[in-house]
């Protein structure tokens, strides 16, 4: 019998998204690439999500749509639309966002030439709550260059919004998983599971299409450390775990200390400014860093 699966299973956790919903699912409605389907998990919105979802779904059979029966939270509805796919590739799209119409031929053009590759990240481009555009985040792509250079360009320009990218679904349901269990924040999470694929070499920049990445700021005021305890305990996390995935990659002994050394400049762009930290740390008398896991 044929394969009847869809090639890319795209995964939108939404929780009140009414206000940008439909036109996120208008950008992937439209792509030049039409065999995919899209996993959408309402988490118990009171606003007009769940209508917006049922008028989509009506009329377009690729739109799989589940309401929770209670609010399971931000992280397990990211699971949860993992979890369902059932294509080869896999990825997330955020009910705010959206997507060039080449955005889905590009990304999986890019794997399915490359068989070693699991992750394909698009440029992106940062839009305010305005519509103004607050900066834009160039992917290298680099096939030819050597792989530490690769490497360090990759961890150089990832951006949070790389995390919607594309994925072979079974890797990146296993860097999801590690991240989960031995990463337990929300904050910075997104950059975690993409760092496998940056320091084992198996992402690809992707410059020919763009991702739509619309800030609103809601993740900050919700999962950013605030005080220093918790900021120290965060960053001690985030360090751990960095050099763990360094050490644990199938670079070379000097391509890993290449990657360590950066350290300090990748967690200062992706998980705490040391502006912000190191003068709680100063103020105490560097008391708190031995309490940050307490």
């Amino acid at each position: 019998m044929p394969d009847t699966r869809p090639v890319i299973s795209i995964g939108m956790p939404v929780y009140n998204g009414g206000a940008h919903l439909a036109e996120a699912l208008e950008s992937l409605l439209a792509q030049t690439f039409r065999n995919f389907e899209i996993i959408l998990s309402d988490n118990c919105s009171t606003d007009a999500t769940p209508g917006i979802i049922a008028d989509y779904a009506a009329r377009d059979g690729r739109i799989h749509a589940v309401r929770q029966r209670e609010n399971i939270g931000g992280l397990p509805n990211f699971r949860f639309v993992l979890e369902a796919a059932n294509g080869e590739y896999f990825m997330w799209a955020a009910y705010d966002d959206w997507h060039d119409p080449n955005y889905l031929a590009a990304l999986h053009g890019a794997l399915a030439d490359n068989p070693a590759l699991q992750m394909a990240a698009p440029r992106i481009v940062r839009i305010r709550v305005d519509g103004s555009v607050a900066g834009v985040s160039e992917v290298p792509p680099m096939p030819g260059a050597a792989r530490i250079r690769r490497v360090m360009a990759m961890l150089s320009a990832s951006a949070g919004g790389m995390f919607y990218g594309l994925y072979r679904r079974e890797a990146i349901r296993s860097a999801f998983d590690r991240a989960e269990r031995d990463f337990p924040y929300v904050w910075a999470a997104d950059h975690l599971t993409m760092l496998p694929f940056f320091v084992n070499d198996r992402a690809i920049g992707v410059p020919q299409t763009s991702f739509y990445n619309r800030e609103t700021g809601l993740s900050e005021g919700r999962y950013r450390p605030r005080t220093a305890r918790e900021s120290w305990a965060f960053l001690a996390a985030f360090l751990r775990f960095y050099v763990h995935d360094v050490l644990q990659s199938r670079l070379t002994l000097w391509e890993k200390v290449i990657c360590l050394a950066y350290l300090p400049v990748y967690c200062h762009s992706k998980a705490v400014k040391w502006r912000r930290l190191l003068p709680r740390g100063l103020a105490r008398g560097g008391g708190v860093a031995g309490k940050g896991t307490g």
